[in-house]
């Protein structure tokens, strides 16, 4: 009878201990990416998007709860309202957008779930620079950026065959400044200068996990 309770004990054992190797040797990389940023983001005037965003993230599992996701994004033209598009004609010389974004998070996953699924919160960064010139004058130009400092909290869904789902919201503080060229900086009539504002982010980013 000892006997069967050892084998028992150690057959649960060597079940346990093979699940948990199954769990930890899970996705461990996520690529991802959103195409509707290219209607508009990351910068905006009075909720005018003024550039269009490109983007790629990509995250790796950093402990069995805890992930890092770095991303890059160029910067063009929103699709929604190309403002190159718009300003090029024959008695425009028409504009040229132009920029970049660079982001960082690091997640701490709360749920039974091992990283990179499930719910995190953690600290976000993000900055953000463009530019709108003149095709032909390109010291006519101006000039936006952007730093985003927030903490997120979000849910991340991966399928057994690596389709990944990631949302989220957060909050947290923007700084925004707007610099124009002397040529231009009587023709906007808007403020320009620095500004800091709450920032809530709110959005979401599918791809696939390996």
């Amino acid at each position: 009878m000892k006997k069967i309770m050892v084998f028992a004990l150690l057959f649960l054992m060597l079940i346990n201990t093979s699940m948990r190797a199954q769990e930890e040797n899970g996705f461990r990389f996520t690529l991802k990416t959103n195409p509707l940023a290219a209607l508009g983001g990351p910068l905006y005037v009075a909720f005018f998007p003024i550039t269009g965003e490109y983007k790629v993230l990509f995250e790796a599992k950093t402990a069995r709860k805890q992930s890092i996701e770095a991303g890059i994004g160029l910067l063009g033209p929103s699709v929604l309202i190309n403002l190159d598009e718009i300003t090029n004609n024959d008695s425009v010389s028409g504009l040229r957008t132009m920029g970049f974004r660079v982001q960082v998070a690091y997640k701490f996953f709360l749920t039974k779930e091992a990283a990179p699924e499930g719910f995190f919160v953690g600290p976000h960064f993000s900055y953000a620079k463009a530019r709108l010139e003149n095709k032909d004058n390109p010291d006519n130009y101006f000039e936006a950026s952007k730093i985003n400092m927030n903490v997120l909290f979000g849910y991340q869904i991966i399928t057994s065959g690596g389709f990944t789902l990631n949302i989220y919201t957060g909050l947290g503080l923007k700084l925004r400044e707007y610099v124009f060229s002397d040529e231009t900086q009587d023709t906007w009539d808007f403020k320009t200068g620095n500004n800091v504002a709450p920032s809530v982010p709110f959005g979401f980013t599918f791809g696939y996990a390996f």
